[in-house]
């Protein structure tokens, strides 16, 4: 089928159209003054003393900056909240909000609307002075140094001490595991170099503390930042994020965590010690049990009971002398330690002293990361959340019988090997056959990172194993607020999406294969075990159907790393679905590949590694993995603030194209300082800039896009010049250097560069660059001849390659033009491709007997880049000519 009469259609691309933002869907909505209505993702959160924080968005010209908001639940009683702006629309209006409400929230739904917000009885309140950041929320006092080891320096609850000496800890090794001979280990401590105070209340404090670890000879190493947000309602979370900037062949991480000080001033019959495990489970005893094993000889055996429910039991001076005596002779348990040693089984331990043998208490599979030490009197819970995803990880309690217990939460436990972040081989493996990237000195983890979300809730008495599961769960899934998806649509936010649509037996049969593919993945997760410290969020690129395995070991056939954006993927079919499971999938990939795929310093900086065995082991760095697109989802969903750190930090990410040009190995050097090609380096690094602008209404970052677009714009051939353009960083300077339909395009929109388009239409009034755009939508997956007939003989198919993966720009063509004829073009491109073969996924089979291992189930040669693009461009289709949907699917569908 054709584009419409060649003449014809070349006419009309030719002509002055200006294509209006109205075009862009979801954009043009009416204005709207409807509340935000919020529910809870997945179930709703039990009676937690812990607060939630999100975001939500707004549509354009509806919301002053000025404005205040409130939260109102089911039945009308307003809610303490805090509020504050996330981004802008172009006219000034605040496109998303970011909100804070105390725990326990609302049971059930609520919503945020205009009108005087709620203050919370007590609110937070912080006090700064030259040596310390103190915040008050109710009975409890955080105070926070400005310098030295602790982070924490100490949290009263009613004037109790409960904690004190809150700092990180780190373990290194200078040989790797399991290497023989002399192994020297180097303890470090956290060294505070800077405190920010970034929100002070009514309902939520946060600070952030820079810094780095130092050993005792002064050794200064992986840079740390800790955000420490304390809510009304007491509890504190602290995001943790540190960079690698050792080296790979020596310093080897035996330990890392943060350890903590918990006063214990009850006797030991009356500490308590829990540790939650999985499905709601607690293991807990005392520090020193009461022998209820012996009800004929201990007067208060039937008071064991209440002990193991942290009830208060007689104190030693209400005992008789023979109980007291017999009660003496129980042994005190001093250390209790919980391992997750891989992803299905944890063991605890518990000993007498540090001169006595582990003795194993308990073991299980899936720890929720949960524990607490502390008395009748008071004590701390902590959680570290993803614990058992992202093993080796450890909860550890030493000297519960002396005044002060110490308590280790391991983001990497001792008690596994040490963290090896050396190469997976020494050797070169080469494009052709293992398809890796391979350039010296590139396959290196200098500057990559991790963050992890601790939980702290200093209590004023051993709560009970319910209350404990409750804040179990909170750790495992904290609450989060979301919308529906009908608004965010409404209110024109992430581009070319629609919810999801079963009216038609047709678009019915679509969703089935998009909820097949992306449950297909999720499972996958757990069936391939993708766990780990380093690898949890990731999944992998391609499927060794004769090893019915991944090809976790071929070069760039490994780790996906967002290659081709799968983050987008998932992202998207949340927005249209409101799953909870595909929202924690795409929360988790978020936290990876902005962190581990990405380099935070050294010479890489602002670039991320392209698909490899190690995640950090491929020769290409590029902008395309670390672009702020990828991660502005969950930046405005959550308002999470480690990752605006990501997103502001690649604003400048295009300079380092200077030192690592991405098409290096390809083009000569040019008069330019460096190259760029539209797709996918100049989008990614426009999408930084979209951010940039959104976040901060300055209008530089938008003036930057529109330089690139008008340049792009009046460049020969438009969209087809290039792909590779000459680059200057210093004045963002886009220039045509010739070479116009040598090379493909294919690249050019698979990496996030349509779905930036897509909503900068929306966002940028560019009538140049809008024909420029859609002309390359309507004849990238035309006709041959007809392609040729508007370019010239060089666009030849070989250069348009993946149809089914641009079906999507024949239907934005057929969206902005109005073009019925481009609208079902766009849906036999993607339903067939051009074999004549049907674009849907294989069937997932069983696997099983002596050609596996364990049984599994599989897709036939199932690629991550394929899923990923099949699906986004399905959706993009259903959401700009979902009206052109066939009425019946092709044969083999």
């Amino acid at each position: 089928m054709g584009v419409t009469a060649g003449a014809t259609r070349r006419g009309v691309l030719a002509s002055s159209l200006a294509l209006s933002a109205a075009a862009a869907p979801g954009a043009g909505q009416a204005a709207s003054t409807a509340p935000a209505d919020l529910h809870w993702l997945g179930d709703a959160p039990l009676a937690v003393a812990a607060g939630a924080v999100w975001g939500a968005p707004w549509p354009r010209g509806t919301l002053a900056k000025t404005a205040p908001l409130r939260a109102v639940a089911e039945d009308g009683a307003t809610v303490p909240l805090q509020t504050w702006p996330l981004a802008y629309w172009p006219d000034g209006s605040v496109k998303w909000t970011g909100h804070a409400i105390a725990g326990p929230g609302p049971a059930g739904p609520f919503r945020i609307e205009r009108g005087k917000p709620a203050a919370p009885a007590r609110p937070v309140t912080v006090r700064e002075t030259p040596d310390l950041v103190e915040i008050t929320a109710g009975d409890l006092v955080c105070r926070l140094p400005r310098s030295g080891r602790s982070l924490i320096a100490q949290v009263l609850v009613k004037g109790r001490e409960t904690l004190r000496d809150g700092r990180l800890v780190c373990l290194s090794r200078d040989t790797p595991p399991g290497e023989a001979g002399t192994v020297t280990t180097e303890t470090f401590d956290s060294v505070v170099e800077a405190v920010t105070v970034e929100q002070r209340g009514p309902v939520r404090a946060v600070v952030r503390l820079d810094g780095r670890h130092r050993s005792a000879a002064g050794r200064a190493w992986l840079p740390f930042t800790v955000r420490v947000a304390v809510d009304a309602a007491g509890g504190l979370k602290l995001t943790h994020s540190f960079v690698f900037d050792g080296d790979a062949a020596h310093d080897f991480i035996a330990g890392l965590g943060l350890r903590f000080a918990a006063p214990l001033t009850d006797e030991l019959h009356n500490r308590h010690v829990r540790f939650a495990g999985q499905d709601g489970g607690i293991w807990g005893e005392a520090v020193r049990n009461l022998p209820g094993w012996q009800p004929a000889k201990f007067a208060l055996a039937s008071r064991f009971a209440d002990q193991l429910e942290g009830r208060a039991v007689p104190a030693l001076s209400e005992m008789d002398a023979k109980t007291r005596d017999q009660l003496l002779t129980v042994p005190a348990w001093d250390g209790f330690r919980l391992f997750q040693g891989d992803c299905d089984a944890f063991t605890i331990d518990k000993r007498t002293g540090a001169d006595s043998a582990w003795l194993r208490a308990d073991q299980g599979g899936r720890a929720a990361g949960l524990g607490y030490v502390g008395g009748v009197s008071g004590g701390v819970a902590f959680g570290l959340r993803h614990f058992w995803q992202r093993h080796p990880t450890g909860l550890e309690i030493t000297g519960a019988t002396g005044d002060a217990a110490a308590v280790t939460l391991w983001l990497w436990s001792p008690q596994a090997q040490p963290m090896d972040l050396r190469h997976y081989s020494d050797k070169a493996h080469g494009l052709e056959i293992q398809y890796e990237d391979v350039e010296p000195g590139h396959s290196t983890p200098l500057g990559i990172a991790r963050t992890n979300e601790i939980f702290l809730w200093p209590l004023a008495a051993t709560p009970s194993r319910a209350a404990l599961a409750a804040l179990a769960g909170h750790v495992v899934a904290p609450p989060l607020p979301v919308c529906a998806p009908a608004r965010y649509q409404a209110c024109g936010v992430f581009g070319a999406w629609s919810p999801v649509d079963r009216s038609t037996p047709v678009k019915a049969r679509l969703q089935d294969e998009l909820d097949r593919l992306a449950g297909f993945y999720l499972r996958e997760v757990e069936q391939r075990r993708w766990y780990g410290f380093w690898d949890h969020g990731d999944v992998m690129h391609t499927y060794d159907q004769d090893r019915h395995a991944w090809r976790y070991d071929v070069g760039g056939y490994a780790w996906a790393n967002s290659e081709l954006v799968p983050d987008l993927w998932f992202w998207t079919a949340w927005l249209r679905s409101g799953r909870a499971d595909l929202f924690r999938h795409a929360e988790a990939m978020t936290r990876h590949t902005g962190e581990v795929d990405v380099y935070h310093l050294g010479p890489f900086r602002g670039l991320g590694s392209r698909h490899n065995v190690s995640h950090w082991g491929d020769g290409a760095k590029e902008v395309r993995i670390s672009q702020a697109l990828l991660r502005r989802h969950y930046y405005y969903l959550t308002a999470d603030e480690r990752t605006g750190d990501l997103m502001a930090a690649e604003v400048d990410a295009d300079h380092a194209l200077a030192a690592v040009d991405p098409v290096r190995k390809r083009l000569e050097k040019s008069a330019w300082p460096t190259h760029a090609r539209t797709g996918p380096d100049w989008f990614a690094v426009a999408s930084n800039w979209l951010v940039a602008w959104e976040r901060t209404g300055d209008r530089r970052w938008r003036d930057r896009i529109v330089k690139g677009l008008d340049a792009i714009a009046a460049s020969p051939l438009g969209m087809f010049s290039g792909p590779g353009f000459g680059y200057d960083p210093a004045t963002a300077t886009l220039a045509d250097i010739g070479g116009a339909l040598a090379t493909s395009y294919h690249l050019v929109t698979i990496m996030g560069g349509a779905e930036l388009v897509f909503e900068l239409d929306g966002l940028i009034d560019d009538p140049a660059w809008s024909r420029t755009w859609t002309r390359f939508c309507a004849y990238y997956n035309a006709p041959q001849a007809e392609r040729q007939a508007a370019l010239g003989p060089k666009a030849t198919d070989r250069l348009f390659g993946y149809p089914v993966w641009h079906a999507r720009l024949t239907a934005w063509a057929a969206r902005q033009l109005n073009d019925p004829a481009l609208a079902r073009r766009a849906w036999d491109e993607f339903l067939t491709d051009r074999d004549g073969q049907p674009s849907r996924p294989p069937p997932i089979t069983r696997v099983s007997g002596p050609a596996v291992l364990d049984p599994v189930d599989e897709i036939a040669n199932v690629s991550t880049n394929q899923s990923s693009q099949w699906s986004l461009n399905l959706i993009e289709l259903l959401a700009l000519v979902g009206d052109a949907v066939p009425e019946r699917l092709p044969e083999g569908w």
